[in-house]
């Protein structure tokens, strides 16, 4: 912890949000076991299968809503930042009305669009309500981000994802828990989350004003977006792949060791929920040389605490995977040397991005999302029938190589440009500043 504190040792918020990750992250492993244990494998099963699609409806809020209001909100005035944040809350309104329409429609019809039955009413209106609760309070904790209020985040947190695991746990013991029952507790738990972190700070939508945060964020959104379609399309076709051609006894002992390597994730939630304000910050101050030595130290220190926690895993490969899984898993202890490099080009990744969303070059993040898609998928074609699950690894990490390749190069040639055409780097940067093209 001390390390990670002095990673962002500037921001006095970092402790905030270290301790809100842990949060989140500590409920949602603990309220997984519960649910699993007390639904039984096939009811929990259908709850898995609907909780994907609540997060992958959730992809849309973040792309669309999440990263331009995250890049562009820190860069304004003052006077302009509230009005945007109004028009940007209005916009997050409509679109979760909308999400949740097509979803519910979609799951009304599922048995006969995709032969999918089972789904009765009690359970799409526990899932909408659901999906609505879940979207308005993740807006609340990402709006108390961009106003740098991690205490604020970590208390919304407490109540919607602290309040969800103590429900379930009560409706586990009291044998009351079904599928419905638990998007219910996710749905009361969230909107209390909502409506307590709304009521400590108002910030009234203001349907007046989407027309101009759509228009400033749309190109943004839209790029990230289709970069996370690529990505998504990247990993997840590469364990299709690796089940129809080596079985999922292949694809499982993937899963397993990456969960080995994903406490990780903590670190880096809380860079994607402070780097990108602090770097807008600091390129609308200091210009171009200030964003890139901010985020020069930004990766060094990181580097610095991801190697020691790297080297351990890969050294206590065999005991922690025999310890967690048992021995049947023991055949896959390679792939935990795999899942490091695997996370420490993510790592390098990030930073990369972090520089592109903040220069608006939000069309070189969607062309690496297609590079690291479509590169893994071509190595997987390739690799895996021979190399089975060392295939899978290859190809993932071939896939994220080639992705940091090109952004790199990418992210080069625009720091080059934005020098050239302003050589003192310092005025901050407009909301109509168009984005720099490579």
């Amino acid at each position: 912890m001390r390390i990670i504190g002095k990673l962002f040792h500037r921001h006095h918020h970092v402790n905030w949000a270290l301790a809100d990750q842990a949060v989140v992250s500590g409920s949602s492993f603990i309220t997984g076991i519960l649910l699993a244990r007390f639904l039984g494998p096939e009811t929990f099963g259908l709850f898995v299968l609907l909780q994907s699609v609540m997060l992958y409806v959730n992809s849309f809020q973040g792309a669309l809503i999440f990263q331009p209001m995250m890049s562009s909100a820190p860069q304004l005035p003052e006077e302009a930042r509230r009005p945007y944040l109004q028009g940007v809350f209005a916009l997050q309104i409509m679109l979760t009305f909308g999400l949740v329409t097509i979803t519910a429609l979609l799951a009304l019809f599922a048995d006969a669009l995709f032969g999918f039955a089972g789904l009765q009413p009690s359970i799409i209106l526990a899932l909408v309500a659901a999906m609505i609760a879940f979207q308005l309070q993740d807006w609340q904790r990402r709006y108390f981000f961009v106003e740098e209020n991690a205490r604020s985040v970590f208390f919304n947190d407490m109540i919607a994802y602290g309040g969800q695991t103590l429900l379930l746990l009560l409706a586990s013991f009291n044998q009351r828990l079904d599928v419905a029952s638990a998007f219910w507790i996710i749905a009361a738990t969230a909107f209390a989350g909502f409506l307590i972190g709304f009521s400590s700070d108002r910030l009234p939508p203001v349907f007046s004003q989407a027309r101009s945060a759509l228009r400033e964020g749309w190109q943004a959104g839209r790029d990230y977006l289709a970069a996370w379609q690529f990505q998504l399309l990247g990993n997840q076709g590469v364990f299709l792949i690796g089940a129809g051609v080596v079985g999922t006894q292949a694809v499982g002992g993937v899963r397993a060791t990456q969960n080995i390597v994903g406490p990780i994730n903590i670190l880096f939630q809380v860079m994607e929920n402070i780097v990108p304000i602090a770097a807008a910050k600091r390129y609308s101050k200091d210009g171009l040389p200030g964003l890139i030595h901010f985020l020069s130290r930004i990766t060094v220190l990181g580097t610095l605490s991801l190697v020691p926690l790297l080297l351990l895993l890969s050294l206590f490969a065999h005991p922690l995977v025999k310890t967690l899984y048992g021995e049947q898993y023991l055949a896959f202890t390679s792939l935990v040397y795999w899942q490091a490099v695997y996370v420490f080009i993510q790592f390098y990744q990030r930073q990369v991005f972090f520089f592109l969303r903040t220069v608006k070059a939000t069309g070189v993040v969607l062309r690496t999302g297609m590079t690291m898609g479509l590169g893994s998928l071509l190595v997987a074609a390739l690799t895996v029938h021979q190399l089975q699950e060392t295939g899978l690894m290859l190809s993932l990490v071939s896939g994220a190589s080639m992705a940091l390749l090109y952004s790199l190069a990418a992210a080069r040639g625009i720091a080059l440009q934005l020098a050239q055409d302003r050589p003192d780097n310092t005025s901050a940067i407009s909301l109509a500043h168009p984005e720099v093209s490579v």
